[in-house]
């Protein structure tokens, strides 16, 4: 767990996006979801963009970030699930 400010956008989130058989994932078109508080998944208010080589990043909004625990999802076809969960302060 990282801990970061509650209710403020967190720009330039990086994550990596790996195939099913573990290797760096590139040109994915990822679908960003969260969970706020253990409640349903939902999507994320910003789009995903692609760094390079399977690094991606994403504007995380500050109704993103409005919980004290949020769990992202990152998914694509061919792609594990990425899963990443932050405590806010």
């Amino acid at each position: 767990n990282q801990s970061v400010p509650k209710n403020t956008a967190l720009n330039n989130f990086h994550f990596i996006l790996v195939d099913t058989s573990g290797d760096p994932l590139p040109s994915a078109t990822v679908t960003a979801t969260r969970v706020i508080d253990g409640g349903s998944f939902a999507a994320c208010a910003n789009a995903v963009a692609e760094i390079a080589n399977g690094v991606y990043r994403i504007n995380l909004a500050a109704s993103d970030m409005n919980g004290d625990v949020i769990t992202l999802r990152f998914n694509a076809t061919g792609a594990k699930d990425t899963l990443i969960t932050l405590t806010t302060q």
